[in-house]
């Protein structure tokens, strides 16, 4: 579902990711682990070019780019394959959640009112806010927005979605009921590529962890091995550092 081979990002002197290769198969769970700066949020907005990289090919769903050649064509190209769950949720104030999810499918799915309308009110019930529908952003919790938003990536039908650390701008008492809603698309084949500094819930969701740091990735591989048995050195005490900070317990 994902190929990427020799993906390289700059700003300015400072090289963020540093010659990338990596795939993801359709179906799968992948989280990326890594301290803070190490370029995984870089690296997810890289694969759907709200960061263009300096050099590499990128591969999602029917779509090659070689990134040194962007066209207008091939990014808009690109970018229909994915869908994007961002940190601090993205909706539109000005809407209520019903017609944030439905935007997409008018605009550029080309749905009619009626069409869009049954999908954004499945998917919201889906996500447990079918009595939020009528309501605007900010009379939700941060935990509401962000399940919002997961209904929105899915309204379009990606063949991918990127999740670039949906959980760090909640309050504690919010996370979980944002990880349950992952965790639930998880169970549904839909190829999930999700940043995370939620060691349990990656462990727990992911069929590969992929752990980065500055700007490379150090190690991958099946939750369990990475988790208990890491091959490398960095990987380790990272994952001896996330110990010392109680992460997130959650019930399904």
């Amino acid at each position: 579902m994902i190929e990427v081979r020799n993906l390289s990002k700059s700003f300015g002197a400072n090289k963020v990711l540093n010659d990338i290769s990596f795939q993801v198969k359709e179906g799968e769970v992948v989280a990326i682990i890594g301290p803070s700066g190490s370029g995984k949020s870089t690296l997810l907005r890289s694969l759907n070019l709200l960061e263009e990289p300096d050099e590499g090919v990128i591969k999602v769903g029917d779509v090659t780019v070689d990134t040194k050649l962007l066209t207008h064509q091939n990014r808009y190209e690109l970018r229909q394959q994915s869908a994007m769950v961002f940190q601090h949720f993205n909706l539109f104030k000005n809407k209520t959640v019903l017609e944030n999810v439905t935007l997409a499918l008018t605009s550029s799915k080309r749905k009619t009112k009626a069409e869009a309308l049954q999908i954004a009110e499945d998917l919201l019930e889906q996500v447990g806010l079918s009595d939020q529908k009528k309501q605007y952003p900010a009379t939700l919790s941060g935990g509401q927005q962000q399940r919002v938003s997961i209904a929105r990536a899915l309204a379009v039908n990606p063949k991918v979605i990127f999740m670039d650390e949906p959980t760090s701008a909640l309050d504690p008492e919010l996370v979980g009921e944002v990880l349950k809603t992952i965790e639930q698309l998880s169970k549904r084949n839909i190829t999930l590529v999700i940043v995370t500094h939620e060691m349990k819930f990656a462990k727990k969701v992911a069929d590969k962890i992929v752990f980065m740091n500055n700007g490379v990735i150090v190690e991958s591989g099946a939750p369990e091995a990475v988790f208990s048995q890491p091959k490398e050195e960095r990987t380790r005490k990272f994952l001896l550092s996330t110990r010392e900070d109680a992460t997130l317990e959650y019930v399904i």
